[in-house]
């Protein structure tokens, strides 16, 4: 699932921040498989996930559902999406998912190095590797790489580039603040994957770097 393999930022940022796919697949185990995801996806919320979705209710925890309507959501054939913010919970997930052992396939993304690190501990051996080539093209268009690390969080790109500078307009006007924000920015991206956690932290670092003009 490549959508999760372009996040932008410095390593210190990025390892607070792990994405964990919980995948059936077409034609093999579509079939019986919403006990297991319900399963797999109550272990999510044990360990304490920053942020969660399911393919059937396509509404994240900043959306105003709840773990309960999220859960009861699941049928056969759905794939949950969540996000953890330290290496630790990556591992507690995977270790409750191994012992589990459901048949169900499992993505993580991250720091390459710490991901390979922990299924080593593990005793896995993972199936394939994605690895994100960056961006190729006019990147003289793109937003500002200190934008780009917040956009990039959503791998449907439903975290606008306008949102973002809107967001640190408001939080440099006092009319938000880090926290509340990164919960604006989480509440639209219709893949689960943005990290409210993370976010914060960025926008309170950016937020000194802009200047508002006032009308």
């Amino acid at each position: 699932m490549t959508h999760s393999l372009h996040r932008e930022g410095t390593i210190d940022s990025l390892e607070q921040d792990y994405v964990l796919f919980i995948f059936p697949a077409r034609g093999f185990n579509y079939a019986g498989s919403a006990p297991k995801v319900r399963r797999l996806m109550e272990f999510v919320y044990q360990t304490g996930p920053c942020n969660a979705l399911v393919s059937s209710l396509r509404r994240n925890m900043y959306s105003g559902v709840s773990p309960d309507e999220i859960l009861n959501s699941i049928v056969d054939g759905t794939r949950a999406y969540a996000v953890f913010n330290s290496k630790e919970k990556i591992k507690e997930i995977l270790l409750r998912i191994q012992k589990a052992d459901e048949g169900i396939s499992i993505i993580v993304s991250g720091l390459i190095d710490r991901i390979r690190k922990i299924t080593e501990e593990m005793g896995l051996d993972p199936h394939t590797i994605n690895i994100s080539l960056g961006i190729l093209g006019n990147t003289a268009i793109l937003p500002p790489a200190d934008i780009r690390q917040l956009t990039t969080m959503c791998g449907h790109g439903m975290v606008s580039p306008n949102l973002v500078r809107d967001v640190i307009r408001k939080i440099k006007t006092h009319k938000t603040n880090p926290w509340q924000g990164s919960l604006t920015l989480a509440s639209p991206c219709i893949c689960g994957i943005v990290n409210p956690h993370r976010s914060a932290q960025l926008l309170k670092d950016t937020a000194p770097l802009y200047t508002v003009k006032r009308l």
